[in-house]
């Protein structure tokens, strides 16, 4: 059998006239063979995930049609697994082998090399702190406007670490693209600086690992691990604004290293000195450096943005889409990749190609955003026009309690179940992000989250739980739309959580 690419160019030629017109272009010229056994066959070079979902469901008939006529000798590939790896990173040398040559040395290291098991991220190798993302990188950055700034001091961090700008804080609202510039700010640096150790992580689990340190009495391996590190990379610092005894060994780490010359990068979405429970102390330290603030991009800068990811994503937008997806998005970097992702996924999946109406039909346009929130419930649809303040207010009311009575530590099974409602109609109905509803309770991001997932389960298997949501559902609708006088709805409430099954069936918060 052939070493080199012969027979698998001959099967690709195969390949083209067994697919139909207007997808071989996309993915087929990069498409690599790897492996074949007698189990498996395994692809590479597969550009994005999008292709990866369209050959495994619409094209891999196909691919065991050309093989069958190619490799006869290796049986029935109808019989066999398909596997495909996206990237083409390490590949360019490898060609369809004999089957002893797959359990080589060479074979093992590019299957560990290119689809790394969750086990390695543990080891010691800086690289391994971070996620792999070939994209994140200065060169593929989208410098605009709104952004040049922030962009300019990173790599001035980068060209002098612990000199320039030390702390280094990029704070502003969700989808600005501050997490991109860190990830790729940290990239860069274990590029330029293989032998340094970097770590990077969120302060949710900064905060989670002090909280697990501090009960199994190991605060001096905590204090080791994060003080002996050459640059500190924390986003979302507002996360600790809920923890005092956290916020005060956070500034302690940094005191620490930057007096060993070490770099601190930070994000937030505020400036530290305006988040509400940060700690003045801690707050002058984070702002002892450069703070810069990342605003929202304008139009221009997101029709900019979303030209580049559409091309790197190998996604055929028209300049008439592309128009239409910012006039109907709010300046949010987050959901201008999600709109994408979803154009190219129904594309592929379902074999549409993406136009304008494709756009308007997985798009509300402007004026239906514009119109409120709705939920549907039990089949009716209901529009939430008022605002979260009212919506905890209403759900206190509900169960005869005080805003201090759900911030407090109580832990007695109304003030419990209040948090619940409260954390499940906020990220439901209003799309509110867990931190976000955190910082308002006074609860960590963990506890909201898990408070959500209890909320979740509870509305599955629980039938008084799900009637109660639902009835404070509509309640905060007539509310808001003054459908119902207030007689009326204080009655209908007080009806309800006078209702006998008054237990917790899932969790606490």
């Amino acid at each position: 059998m052939d070493l080199d690419n012969n027979r698998w160019k001959i099967c690709k030629s195969r390949l083209r006239e067994l697919l139909p017109s207007g997808c071989r272009s996309n993915w087929l010229d990069a498409l690599l063979l790897v492996k074949i056994t007698s189990k498996k066959v395994v692809f590479a070079g597969i550009p994005h995930e999008l292709h990866r979902l369209d050959i495994k469901n619409n094209h891999e008939g196909h691919l065991k049609s050309a093989l069958a006529d190619s490799y006869p000798e290796f049986g029935e590939f109808s019989r066999k697994r398909f596997e495909y790896l996206v990237g083409s990173r390490g590949t360019q040398k490898l060609a369809v082998q004999e089957e002893f040559l797959f359990e080589s040395q060479e074979g093992e290291n590019f299957f560990k090399n290119d689809v790394p098991e969750v086990g390695a991220y543990k080891k010691a190798s800086p690289l391994s702190i971070i996620a792999n993302f070939e994209s994140c990188r200065f060169k593929n950055f989208v410098i605009c406007e709104f952004n040049q700034l922030a962009f300019k001091a990173a790599e001035q961090v980068l060209l002098n670490p612990a000199k320039s700008f030390n702390p280094f804080l990029i704070y502003g609202k969700e989808g600005t693209g501050k997490s991109y510039l860190l990830q790729a700010l940290a990239k860069e640096w274990l590029i330029e600086h293989p032998e340094n150790k970097l770590m990077m992580l969120n302060a949710e689990s900064f905060l989670n690992q002090f909280i697990q340190d501090i009960r199994s009495n190991q605060m001096s391996k905590f204090r080791d691990k994060f003080r002996n590190t050459d640059i500190l990379i924390l986003e979302d610092v507002q996360v600790l604004s809920s923890s005092p005894q956290c916020q005060q060994e956070l500034k302690h780490t940094i005191n620490t290293l930057k007096e060993s010359g070490k770099q601190i990068i930070l994000s937030a979405n505020n400036l530290p000195s305006r988040i509400t429970g940060l700690n003045s102390n801690l707050a002058n330290r984070l702002e002892s450096g450069l703070s810069i603030d990342l605003p929202s991009p304008d139009r221009k800068s997101c029709l900019q943005i979303l030209q580049n990811k559409a091309k790197n994503s190998q996604i055929e937008l028209n300049e008439e889409i592309c128009h239409y997806i910012i006039n109907n998005l709010p300046p949010n970097i987050c959901q201008l990749e999600g709109v994408l992702i979803r154009l190219g996924a129904h594309s592929s999946l379902m074999g549409e190609k993406i136009s304008l109406e494709l756009a308007k039909k997985l798009i509300p346009n402007a004026d239906e955003m514009s119109r409120g929130h709705q939920q549907t419930v039990n089949n009716e649809t209901y529009t939430f026009d008022s605002s979260e303040d009212e919506v905890i207010k209403h759900v206190c009311h509900a169960f005869r309690l005080s805003l201090k009575d759900v911030k407090s530590g109580r832990r007695d099974q109304r003030v419990i179940k209040a948090r619940q409602y409260i954390v499940y109609i906020l990220t439901k109905d209003f799309g509110m992000s867990l931190s976000q509803i955190g910082q308002f309770l006074g609860r960590s991001h963990s506890t909201i989250h898990n408070a959500l997932k209890n909320a979740q389960k509870s509305m599955e298997i629980d039938e008084v739980y799900r009637h109660q949501i639902i009835s404070i559902r509509k309640g905060i609708n007539s509310l808001s739309n003054q459908l119902v006088p207030p007689q009326t709805l204080q009655s209908s409430e007080k009806t309800l959580f006078n209702l006998p099954d008054f237990t917790l069936k899932a969790g606490s918060i």
